[in-house]
């Protein structure tokens, strides 16, 4: 056997990742950071380019100049697009650089936007203000045609890139067009009805999650990335819709015991479901309420400032290294009840063995 077969065969082999952990593949060392800060860098110059460039040749006040301006803000805001695009077509699709994929993503969502509120103006609006109702009642329609368009073209850009984080941001947007739609055809259903609407958006990015999960229960497929955005998406949804029902604003800042311990309670009702379907993602929306809750909580003991600081970190620090810690050693009590096969198996997870190379 020669020297550099005996160094092959002495050299360690690459670790598997662990069944079932979240790996977060949207970065892989310090030039992806470093390439993301130029790229944002980049879009934010381009951005104030376009607009001194708008102002060298918009001119005059009447309709006529007003109309060629709204056309000029909608060309130079889709060119911007455009050109993120571009940007996308090396760093997305061919070189498959994730965290620069999303930043370059919200750039394009961003310039898509701006041009989508400048075509709507030029189509449906006037440089007339006098009558207030009319304008008034041709902008309802402006959040459909924002959010239907957006929608479009963050799906485009996820089929043209595969890129996860665009499916998780893709199905917000489209639920913001279903809201939209509602706004357009029923307003006043959507005032009387928002929370719910929200938390119904919330529970369809959240269920769209777990069907990802379901094709992918081991984590390691571009299913697990797609599910773990569209969770990440879909917490805060869910989370602040629950905890205003729960808890009506005026008592989110009283300060008194009751609303804290509901919000608490939400939390680790997050804490249960994240655990049961091993998601740790969901548990992220609800840290700094229940930070505000703790601290609300143990300054009814009547410790100083300094002292209930120290136990609200002190508390759920200590929880969450814990929960960390023994999020295995949790998740195989909580799901023994469950089938370790069939349908639900790949919705709850079951626990590797003990011992097993998922600890």
């Amino acid at each position: 056997m020669s020297e550099t077969t005996q160094i092959r065969a002495a050299a360690p082999k690459p670790a598997v990742p662990p069944s079932g952990e979240e790996e977060l593949r949207f970065i892989r060392n310090f030039h992806d950071v470093f390439l993301s800060i130029g790229l944002a860098m980049f879009a934010a110059g381009l951005a104030i380019a376009s607009v001194l460039l708008i102002r060298g040749l918009v001119g005059g006040a009447d309709e006529s100049a007003w109309r060629r301006a709204t056309a000029i803000i909608a060309a130079v805001a889709f060119a911007d697009a455009v050109v993120m695009w571009l940007l996308a077509e090396i760093f997305a699709r061919t070189r498959r650089l994730f965290l620069p994929s999303i930043v370059i993503l919200l750039a394009f969502g961003g310039f898509l936007f701006c041009g989508l509120a400048a075509t709507y103006a030029l189509i449906f609006l006037d440089a007339n203000i006098e009558n207030l109702e009319k304008p008034l009642s041709e902008l309802r329609g402006l959040p459909l045609f924002l959010s239907g368009g957006v929608t479009l073209g963050i799906f485009a850009y996820y089929f043209r890139t595969k890129l996860p984080f665009a499916m998780g941001y893709g199905a917000l947007a489209l639920a913001g067009t279903a809201i939209a739609y509602l706004f357009f055809a029923a307003p006043e259903l959507v005032a009387q009805h928002a929370l719910k609407l929200q938390l119904a958006a919330g529970a369809f990015l959240f269920v769209l999650g777990v069907a990802y999960d379901a094709r992918d229960p081991a984590r390691r497929t571009r299913y697990s990335d797609n599910g773990f955005w569209l969770h990440f998406f879909a917490a805060p949804l869910i989370f602040f819709s629950v905890t205003a029902m729960v808890v009506s604003p005026a008592q989110a800042f009283s300060g008194e015991a009751y609303p804290a311990a509901a919000t608490l309670a939400v939390v680790i009702a997050f804490a249960l479901v994240s655990l049961l379907i091993n998601r740790r993602a969901l548990l992220v929306s609800g840290l700094l309420s229940a930070v505000a809750s703790v601290w609300v909580l143990v300054s009814k003991t009547g410790l100083d400032g300094a002292w209930t600081a120290a136990l609200t970190l002190l508390i759920l620090g200590g929880a969450m290294v814990l929960l960390g810690g023994g999020w295995h050693a949790v998740r195989r009590v909580l799901v023994a009840p469950f089938p370790k096969s069939g349908p639900i198996s790949r919705i709850i997870p079951p626990e590797p063995p003990r011992g097993s190379a998922s600890e």
